[in-house]
């Protein structure tokens, strides 16, 4: 029998961008499938769209639900996991795209192999009118082939902790195993992420267990004007939620080269060290707590390094800086 897979698309306000979503999950060659379609929107627009597919041949794989109220994107694409009843999962957000193959290709590597996480691969960029702009550049590691189809979980993460970059790739890209994901989707030891959603599931699925990336394009990613990682608050809880799988990773000892560990270290100070008072002041405070509580966890961890001594004193000077700028009760 083949295995029931779930594509999860969470969705808000892009009825047009969501209609072609749903039309790339659909056309799917994989057959055994369903698509779990969570709406937070505010108006009935993607609720028409989505009803004028359910009765087309493949209508009976379409599961919708209209939340009462918009719960937020991270609630929202928990909520879909929550629903799901497939065996694996793969994301579908509302403004991305999957190659009709992408199933069909990537489910292999993890049937019957429970020591595979996820399976991931390069995705074509393309912009707001769907026009193809470039595929995605290849990560600094090889690619999955045949002969060696599985990269190494930890390893994975050390790089990506390493240069604070999402080289697995956005939810869209990922098939992975359900049962594999012990914690709420974006949550990483007990961490629930800001920004970095995908992130901390990924670096959860690897923390046991391999990947394997490949190089065809399965997916398409769409960049424009709307994305609210264009932000200053997504900066901003970008980088709060870098530290924070970096610190939660030492905690569970996925590093096994401490020098890596201070190299990662130093680089998050000093990124804090530039950007924080700053950002501060640009939202008026408003995040205040959350900008030091990483300046102090980082500090903790600085001081206990010969190597970062100068820098756990500079964030202790941070520190005292932020706390001056709090506004009086």
């Amino acid at each position: 029998m083949t295995p029931l897979v779930s594509i999860l698309l969470p969705t808000f306000d892009r009825p047009q961008y969501l209609e072609q979503a749903l039309v790339s999950a659909l056309n799917q060659t994989y057959p055994h499938i369903e698509i779990i379609i969570c709406d937070n929107s505010q108006n009935d627009a993607t609720e028409q769209v989505v009803n004028s597919y359910l009765t087309s041949p493949n209508g009976s794989k379409i599961k919708y639900v209209r939340n009462k109220a918009n719960i937020g994107p991270t609630a929202n694409q928990q909520k879909c996991f929550r629903l799901a009843k497939g065996e694996y999962i793969n994301y579908l957000m509302d403004d991305d795209l999957l190659h009709p193959r992408k199933i069909e290709r990537m489910l292999p590597y993890l049937t019957g192999n429970p020591k595979i996480g996820l399976v991931t691969s390069l995705k074509q960029i393309i912009d707001h009118s769907g026009e193809p702009v470039r595929i995605s550049t290849t990560p600094p590691f090889k690619l999955s082939t045949l002969k060696k189809p599985a990269i190494n979980g930890q390893t994975l993460i050390q790089r990506m902790l390493t240069d604070s970059k999402n080289y697995i790739g956005e939810p869209t890209t990922v098939l992975f195993r359900k049962a594999d994901l012990l914690e709420p989707f974006g949550t990483f030891g007990g961490k629930q992420a800001h920004n970095n959603v995908d992130v901390a599931s990924w670096i959860a699925l690897l923390v046991k267990k391999d990947a394997v990336f490949l190089e065809e394009p399965l997916s398409s990613f769409r960049k424009h004007a709307t994305q609210l990682t264009n932000t200053l608050l997504s900066k901003m809880g970008c980088q709060c939620d870098w530290i924070d799988v970096t610190l939660l990773a030492k905690k569970q000892r996925i590093f096994d080269n401490s020098s890596t560990l201070v190299k990662i270290i130093n680089r998050l100070g000093k990124i804090v060290l530039n950007n924080f008072s700053n950002w501060n002041e640009a939202t008026h405070g408003l995040y205040l707590d959350e900008l030091l509580d990483r300046v102090h966890q980082l500090a903790v961890v600085s001081e206990k390094s010969k190597k970062l001594f100068s820098l756990a004193e500079d964030l202790k000077k941070l520190t005292q800086q932020l706390e001056a700028q709090r506004k009086p009760a």
